[in-house]
């Protein structure tokens, strides 16, 4: 095997130069001509890469780990900090690395994994970042996420030994058994159906619909809206796939750190490092890509799986370490303001998240990007407005309107001039 090797490529997207510091490297060299020093200062709109290696010795001996500060605007007292370690012997974590930048701007990183790996940081002004065309007041259900104890669900006992099932191996450690598939024989919908209502509401946004205009929840079985959002909600379980996560994360011996037998022995990672390091970066990824990001809240460590919530985001900020994220809430309707808010730096303890602009006290143990979603064809959708649809094409209220985008065709000029 040849000799581990890491690659550092950063962008810098900002408006300010990286002028370099300083650098360390514990392990390893750095690969000539490729320093640190070498490639700086980066300025605004350009992009820099440094690299280092392993030694070698009739084989690879050691890893590399280094870390390298830059003065963001040459100022001394606000730095982008980079660390990375590639180790000889991976853990169940890989390689890993902390990547922190001043307020006032944002830090993401992707790759980096392997014994021959490219890291990739974009160095950006903090900003907020959103889905175009979406806002829950709009593009979510105008009721709550409140349903009468007389429509019919699904079984818990079901839903539970399928995501058994795909947790495998792990469920010894983590205290879960089986029960009977006919627990709780028929559950109903006054539980909830938050997760088929998300599914929903990105269902419509696909289609470029907003859902029907109803202010309350659907009150027969045999409606097709109920049916359709309480099957949304049996894919929002992504039973087949990840769903097991749903009972993992919720076990009372699921650890919140990064120490510990379970993290040792390779068989978890801790919710802090679960929530920070693997699910954040996916749902920023996916609002930088333009896509709504379903979300699971894991609002218990007692196994009551009933009491975890879904929502959906659709903007974020960063700023430093400390991460704002706007949600669709179910439970919440027409509210274009409730935000989840969380600083990533340290994955060591307990995942920390403050609900801004909410009245819910529950405490969240972790956050997950709910996996599994295709778009179905929702029943009962309404055009967009004018308005709503060059918000969804061009991120402005005003400018051509393209010929693919369903409209609102109000009945009277005056009606027209209400959808603008």
């Amino acid at each position: 095997m040849s000799r581990i090797r890491m690659a550092v490529e950063i962008r810098n997207e900002s408006s300010v130069p990286l002028v370099w510091e300083r650098d360390e490297l514990p392990w390893g060299e750095w690969t000539s001509p490729w320093y640190p020093s070498a490639r700086s200062p980066i300025a605004p709109g350009t992009t820099a890469e440094w690299r280092a290696e392993g030694d070698l010795f009739l084989g690879p001996t050691t890893g590399t780990e280094g870390s390298v500060w830059y003065r963001v605007d040459g100022d001394p007292n606000r730095h982008l900090y980079i660390h990375f370690n590639s180790p000889l012997v991976e853990s169940q974590y890989g390689n890993t690395f902390h990547v922190w930048a001043p307020a006032g701007f944002e830090a993401a990183y992707s790759g980096g994994q392997g014994h021959s790996a490219r890291l990739i940081i974009r160095f950006r002004d903090s900003a907020r970042r959103e889905v175009r065309g979406f806002t829950p007041s709009v593009n979510g259900f105008q009721f709550d996420n409140s349903w009468s104890p007389d429509l019919p669900a699904m079984t818990v006992g079901f839903l539970w030994n399928r995501m058994l099932d795909e947790l495998g191996s792990a469920a010894g450690p983590l205290g879960i058994a089986r029960v009977d598939d006919n627990w709780l024989p028929l559950t109903h919908a006054d539980a909830g159906l938050c997760g088929g209502m998300v599914f929903a509401a990105m269902d419509y946004h696909a289609a470029g619909e907003r859902p029907p205009a109803a202010t309350s929840a659907p009150t027969s079985a045999d409606d097709p809206l109920f049916q359709f959002i309480r099957d949304r909600l049996l894919d929002s379980f992504d039973i087949a796939g990840s769903g097991h996560r749903w009972l993992g994360y919720s076990s009372p011996h699921y650890p919140n750190g990064d120490e510990g037998f379970i993290q040792v022995a390779g068989l978890a990672r801790g919710r802090a490092w679960v929530t920070y390091r693997d699910e954040w970066p996916r749902i920023r990824d996916d609002i930088d890509a333009g896509r709504l990001s379903p979300i699971g809240l894991i609002q218990t460590d007692t196994l009551d799986v009933g009491r975890n919530h879904q929502v959906l985001a659709f903007a974020y900020s960063q700023s430093g370490q400390v991460v704002q994220l706007w949600i669709y809430d179910p439970n919440h309707h027409g509210r274009d303001d409730l935000i989840l808010e969380f600083d990533v730096t340290d994955t060591a303890g307990e995942v920390h998240v403050r609900r801004l602009n909410h009245t819910s006290d529950k405490r969240i143990f972790c956050i997950m990007r709910t996996n599994g979603y295709n778009p179905h064809s929702p029943p009962g959708g309404r055009p967009l407005t004018i308005r709503q649809a060059l918000r969804r094409t061009t991120g402005r209220s005003n400018g051509r309107i393209p010929h693919d985008v369903g409209l609102a065709r109000p009945a009277s000029l005056r009606g027209w001039l209400a959808s603008i």
